[in-house]
Order: C-alpha cells, then sequence, then structure tokens
C-alpha cells in the first residue's frame, strides 16, 4: 500500500470535496460534449379507424324510423341490428347499435388517397406534443357528434362519458419499418402490417387511448439511433473531465504549498517568541 504525505491526503481530500459540493467545476465539459447531437426525430403517421362509444338506451323501432326519415341517407343492417350514417358530421360516421352509439374517425383523401401526416419537430418530446394535439382534435370532433345526435333524437343515455373504442396509427417511412418485405402479413399484440408498406399500430386494451404504442416505438427507436453517439459523448466528457481535474488539482497542490510554507514562517515565529520570553527583561534594556 502507498504511504501518503499528510499533505497529499488533505490535497486529495481537499479536491474531492470540493468538487462533490461545486458540480458547477464540471459544467464547461458536459455542455461542449452534450452539443453535437445533430438527430431530428420524424415520423409519418396517418390515425385511422378511430372510434368512441358510449352506452345509450336500447332503442325503439319507433326511434330508427325518425332517424331514417330525418336522413335519408342512413343505412340499417336487420340482421346486426344497426344503423349507420356515414358524415353525420364532415369525417365522421355514426353507428347506433343495440344500446351503444359509435362515433368513427375517418381522415381525408387527397387525389384518392388517404391523408397522412409528417411531423417532424426538434426533440421526441415535441414529437409527442404534436401527435397528442392532433389526437385529442379527433377526440373533440367525434365527441361532438356523439352530443350532436343524442340530443337530436333524445337518446337516453347511461350515466356515463364517452370512451375509446377502437384505434389504428398507420406509420410509414421510418429504417426499420421500410425494411420489412411487402408481400409480409403480420399480427401482432400491438400492432399489424396488412399492407404492402407500413405498420399499424393498433389498440391493446379496451378503453386504450390511441397514439400510445406509436409513441413507445419513436422513443425507443431515437434511443437506439443515438445511443453511438451517447457512448461517444460520455468518452469526450470523461476525457474533458480528466482535464480539468488535473488542471484543477495542480492549482489546490500549488495552494496547498504556499500554506505549507506560511504554517513553517508561523512555527520558526513562535519558537523565536518562545526564546524571547525565556530572556531576562533587564537583557533588553
Amino acid at each position: 500500500m502507498e504511504n501518503k504525505s499528510p499533505q497529499k491526503e488533505l490535497s486529495e481530500f481537499f479536491i474531492e470535496e470540493i468538487i462533490k459540493s461545486n458540480p458547477i467545476f464540471l459544467k464547461e465539459a458536459q455542455s461542449n460534449s452534450m452539443a453535437t447531437t445533430t438527430i431530428t426525430p420524424k415520423i409519418i403517421w396517418r390515425p385511422n379507424n378511430y372510434r368512441r362509444k358510449i352506452e345509450v338506451k336500447e332503442k325503439t323501432n319507433s326511434g330508427i324510423n325518425k332517424i331514417r326519415t330525418t336522413i335519408p341517407t342512413s343505412s340499417y343492417s336487420a340482421h346486426t341490428k344497426m344503423l349507420s350514417i356515414k358524415d353525420y358530421l364532415p369525417n365522421i360516421t355514426i353507428q347506433y347499435g343495440k344500446n351503444t352509439l359509435t362515433g368513427i374517425y375517418s381522415q381525408n383523401r387527397i387525389g384518392g388517397v388517404k391523408e397522412h401526416f409528417l411531423i417532424e419537430r426538434e426533440s421526441i418530446d415535441e414529437i409527442n406534443k404534436a401527435i397528442d394535439e392532433k389526437k385529442e382534435k379527433i377526440r373533440e370532433r367525434i365527441d361532438i357528434a356523439l352530443d350532436r345526435f343524442i340530443v337530436q333524437f333524445k337518446l337516453r343515455i347511461q350515466l356515463k362519458k364517452p370512451e375509446w373504442d377502437r384505434y389504428e396509427d398507420f406509420v410509414k417511412g421510418e429504417e426499420y419499418i421500410d425494411k420489412i418485405p411487402s408481400e409480409v402479413i403480420i399480427h401482432d399484440t400491438f400492432f399489424k402490417k396488412v399492407y404492402g408498406q407500413g405498420i399499424e399500430f393498433k389498440n391493446s386494451g379496451k378503453g386504450e387511448s390511441p397514439v400510445v404504442h406509436m409513441k413507445n416505438y419513436i422513443k425507443n427507436r431515437a434511443v437506439e439511433d443515438i445511443s453511438p453517439q451517447i457512448a461517444e459523448e460520455i468518452n469526450t466528457f470523461r476525457n474533458s473531465t480528466e482535464i480539468i481535474l488535473a488542471q484543477f488539482a495542480e492549482q489546490i497542490k500549488l495552494h496547498l504549498g504556499v500554506l505549507g510554507g506560511i504554517d513553517k514562517s508561523f512555527k520558526k515565529f513562535n519558537r523565536l517568541l518562545d526564546k524571547l520570553s525565556q530572556k531576562k527583561l533587564t537583557e533588553f534594556r
């Protein structure tokens, strides 16, 4: 075991305690190393088949007839006992079942193709915020349609609010997803692939809100993409920190050397005082 001098032990202890209580000494290395991340997250997303439902009292034949008379474009299936009204409000289809009322969102079509959203932001948090804002707008549109239909036809409802019944979040334009061969069909607990391109994240439980699994995927892929950079930044941070600590240690040792010299001078001065106190005062007359 190395025998350290009291001065060296004090020096090392002093450095360690100052760094513990003053993390500001590490700020420069940290800010320089963390400034290299340049990844901009993005996603191509299509919210699909978003459904919300609410429980209602069982419908009557007279009630069905009134709705069909009021809305001639509605359709009724005697087999399923389901009344459907497409585009009751723009992009919203209403389905009136035995004791449930469901609102279904469908996105716009542009040139015969369903509308997709390219969401690109500076951070994962901003991506998630933009996705949540869009999801919330869809929720509001569905709930407005349900409420208007209930009021218009004086439906009796249970003491419950609408809840999510189903959703599909279609995603494409992402490296791993686009590598899946177009002929491959996948049915998983959290997603499915039934088209040539892209996958659809789906609900895995009753009442589950949309975009949950999609946002988890985005977050995990972002971590995988930046992990090599994180390793490089940690190494850069470690090297910068070692340089700063070495320079700081030299300064501390220098100051301790000066303090040591002052301490020796005080000891000499005290010994001189002791000698003077032992002499007779008459010798200084």
